[in-house]
This record gives C-alpha cells, sequence and structure tokens, in this order.
C-alpha cells in the first residue's frame, strides 16, 4: 500500500516515499490547456479521490519515463463504493480523455466506454472547447492544436497503401489524415475492422495533431481509432461533442 501525499498541476502524484506517480493512459486538463479553472477542478478532484485512503500502486511500466516519474494506477478503497481506479474516476467525471498507450493497452476498450458517458453527459472538460471532439473536416481549427493531443471525428473517404503506412482520409483537401502503421493491419482485421474496409465508416480517432504536411494523426495502437458509425447505419450523423 502507498501513500499520497500531494497532486501537483499536473496531476502527477507524489508518494510519501518520494516517488512520483503519472496516472498512465489518459489525458487531463493543465494550466497549458483549458481554461485555469477546469484544471484547478481536475486536480482538486483527483486530491479528494486519493487524500487519506489506502492506495495500491498498480504498476503499468518497468523503469521511469524520461522526468523520472513511474507509470501506474492507483486502486483506491472506499466505505461506498468499494474499490476504484483513480484514471478511471477521473474519465467518469469528465476530468481526463483516454491516451492510449502499450502499457495501457489492457483497459483501453473499459476506459473508453467511461469516456463516452461523461461526453455524452457533457462533464468536466468535454464542456471546453479546447478538448471538444474536432471535425476531421476542419482543417483551419485543427490546426489551431498542431502537437498537441486531439480528438476527431469524421467519415473515411480514402484509404491509401503505401509500403509501410496506410492513409484514411477523412475530409476533403485541408482535412485530417489518419495514418496508420502496417503492421496493425493484421489486428485491425482480427478485430473485425479492416482498414480497406472503412471507407463510408465515420471514425473517431485521437493522438498528437502533426501539422507539418497537413493535419494528421500517426496510429500507433489499434485504440487510437474507434468506429462510431458505420455506412449501413440509419438516421442522422451527429458529431460527438
Amino acid at each position: 500500500m502507498v501513500e499520497v501525499v500531494s497532486v501537483d498541476e499536473r496531476l502527477d502524484l507524489a508518494l510519501a516515499d518520494g516517488r512520483i506517480v503519472r496516472l498512465g493512459g489518459i489525458d487531463a486538463p493543465s494550466r497549458y490547456r483549458g481554461s485555469p479553472e477546469l484544471a484547478e477542478a481536475a486536480r482538486d478532484k483527483l486530491s479528494d479521490l486519493v487524500a487519506g485512503r489506502p492506495a495500491e500502486l498498480l504498476l503499468l511500466a518497468s523503469g521511469t519515463d524520461r522526468w523520472g516519474r513511474i507509470v501506474a494506477d492507483l486502486a483506491l478503497t472506499t466505505g461506498e463504493a468499494g474499490e476504484f481506479s483513480a484514471a478511471t474516476a477521473l474519465l467518469q467525471a469528465g476530468y481526463a480523455r483516454v491516451r492510449p498507450e502499450f502499457d495501457t493497452r489492457g483497459c483501453a476498450s473499459a476506459r473508453l466506454e467511461t469516456e463516452e458517458e461523461a461526453r455524452r453527459a457533457g462533464l468536466g472538460l468535454w464542456r471546453d472547447p479546447a478538448f471538444a471532439v474536432a471535425p476531421a473536416a476542419d482543417g483551419r481549427r485543427l490546426r489551431k492544436f498542431d502537437g498537441q493531443f486531439v480528438v476527431v471525428e469524421g467519415r473515411v473517404r480514402r484509404v491509401g497503401f503505401g509500403r509501410s503506412r496506410l492513409y484514411l482520409d477523412l475530409g476533403p483537401r485541408g482535412g485530417a489524415t489518419i495514418v496508420v502503421e502496417r503492421r496493425l493491419q493484421p489486428i485491425l482485421v482480427r478485430s473485425g475492422n479492416p482498414v480497406d474496409a472503412l471507407v463510408g465508416q465515420t471514425i473517431r480517432a485521437r493522438g498528437a495533431l502533426d501539422d507539418r504536411f497537413g493535419p494528421r494523426i500517426d496510429v500507433s495502437d489499434p485504440a487510437m481509432i474507434e468506429i462510431v458509425r458505420r455506412p449501413d447505419a440509419t438516421g442522422e450523423e451527429d458529431l460527438h461533442p
């Protein structure tokens, strides 16, 4: 068991034994992005969750990251809710988004479902335009997020096949392109989402936006792409908030 002594502005957790924990697989507001009030509310939420409660450290990676932090989650226990995850609690309250990474691949699906519920309810950061799902066809808006983690949504208009990468065009010229590593193709096939069958489907993709050659997101993990609507779905297509 570990004891959390403080939570900083990046939502890193300082433990009583001197170690610093980064909650793996989430993207949270900070003073560098979003409103100051939102960043403060996220920090207060996490502080309230961990303050004075015994916690089990769930290591997600060996060693530390380049800032000396261990990548982990915390399992906490309360008399009312039983055991819960600190990262999941932030997602549930709308104070974080799922940021897929290799070390959290086992819980990505459940976390995405939790995020979806918070987004539909308009909780926390989902009320802030800096974190809203961005239309993939809106190149002008996307360029404002160059170098930042984003979530975009749009219909796949074309799939291009390169030697080592696949290219999903989600909009007209100037819109977002999703670049998928070839090694992921068999995994997507096994999941029932072969890349060459994505044309006409509405997808949601997430990752760091690179605008050097037009807005694009490089996908290195299957959880970075979600199928939102299939071409044979009925009803009007609505962009998620």
